[in-house]
């Protein structure tokens, strides 16, 4: 099982911030790799992402639900992505927490279950590009927010009956045991891929 947790630190309000977070055309414009992004529904999302790994390049089709959200607290999606030879299931929290002089701190996680090609590449080499695309999002984010560009909250928690049952089960985590194996071959090539993998994006 992969997991992924960070911080970051904006200057404006929850209030001013959920608009641009809950907005899938801001979100499209943010997100790393997006080609394609569409509101379903207000709990469902649709999305195209192509992103490079090291010499592993998916394309995943991907489908979201707003499992929980409340204003202007917190949002929980739970997301499988299908491409050739790869897939994942992954489920990510935010949570928008209030500082005494009225600015925000953003604080998210993410836990993730990947299997195919993409397990190839180990643990290490998977969370510094993630990180790395994290970082790159909540940037393009904050110069939308800056830029003052409109927003438009648009999403909500599924029904009951419509939420997924998404659970990422140790047992049966391809990425662990692989990636446990890739840092026993050494940890350079897993940074070496990072590494390219960050010249790919640049490329893309």
């Amino acid at each position: 099982m992969l997991e992924f947790t960070g911080t970051t630190e904006m200057e404006q309000s929850r209030e001013e911030l959920w608009p641009y977070f809950t907005d899938t055309d801001v979100l499209a414009d943010c997100a790393p790799g997006c080609k394609e992004m569409r509101l379903e529904e207000p709990h469902e999302i649709t999305a195209v992402l192509a992103v490079g790994v090291g010499s592993v390049k998916p394309e995943f089709e991907v489908e979201a639900v707003v499992t929980q959200l409340e204003y202007p607290n917190r949002l929980e999606l739970a997301a499988v992505g299908h491409a050739p030879r790869n897939e994942f299931e992954m489920t990510a929290t935010m949570e928008l927490l209030e500082r005494e002089d009225g600015a925000t701190t953003v604080e998210w996680a993410a836990t993730a279950d990947v299997s195919g090609t993409l397990v190839s590449l180990g643990s290490r080499a998977l969370k510094s590009v993630t990180n790395r695309l994290v970082n790159q999002y909540f940037e393009d984010m904050r110069e939308a927010v800056e830029a003052g560009e409109g927003a438009e909250s648009e999403l909500e928690a599924a029904p009951d009956e419509e939420a997924p049952d998404v659970e990422v089960e140790e047992a049966s985590v391809e990425g662990e045991t692989a990636a446990d194996d890739g840092e026993a071959n050494g940890a350079e090539a897993d940074e070496a891929d990072a590494d390219e993998a960050e010249a790919t994006e640049g490329a893309d």
